[in-house]
């Protein structure tokens, strides 16, 4: 065998075992902030737990069965659906209020136009799609298909409200 065949194959098998570390890592501090808590069985779960996400995601890796792709169009939105977070909150809580006062005002479900597409890039932009649409409190994407976004927010009829044709473009 030959020194550069040597080489490759250490490179190969150096970034297989660092892209699990670092699936590892991610799963593990995952599971350590859900449960809260330092105790000793708590970090043996977290392990074992993190190992077998850390090994499903590299099969899942391995065989091409999911990839990013690079989906602007919903990366460009997510500026401004991360600035409409207070924004939002600050209209659930007046709500909160003028629900407790008696005062409801219904929320509204809209259907807005979206051009999933077909295969695993449709199915990862719908999926930002739903991740991004949600960032905001007050909406909720709550399901999307080829054609379509079904989204609900409870303040509805508000000016400051975070434009729906903005999400699914």
């Amino acid at each position: 065998m030959s020194m550069s065949s040597r080489r490759s194959r250490f490179h190969s098998s150096a970034r297989r075992v660092s892209g699990w570390a670092l699936s590892w890592l991610l799963a593990a501090a995952t599971w350590m902030l859900l449960v809260d808590t330092s105790s000793v069985p708590e970090f043996v779960a977290g392990a074992a737990a993190a190992s077998v996400a850390a090994i499903a995601a590299r099969l899942v890796w391995a065989q091409h069965l999911v990839r990013l792709h690079g989906g602007t169009g919903l990366i460009a939105t997510l500026p401004r659906q991360l600035a409409r977070v207070p924004i939002d909150l600050w209209l659930l809580v007046r709500e909160l209020a003028r629900a407790l006062a008696g005062v409801h005002r219904p929320g509204r479900f809209h259907a807005l136009p979206f051009d999933g597409g077909r295969g695993p890039q449709g199915d990862s932009r719908r999926a930002a799609l739903e991740l991004v649409g949600s960032l905001a409190p007050n909406t909720i994407v709550l399901g999307v298909d080829e054609h379509r976004a079904i989204v609900h927010q409870l303040v509805a009829d508000h000016r400051e409200r975070a434009g729906l044709g903005d999400i699914a473009r």
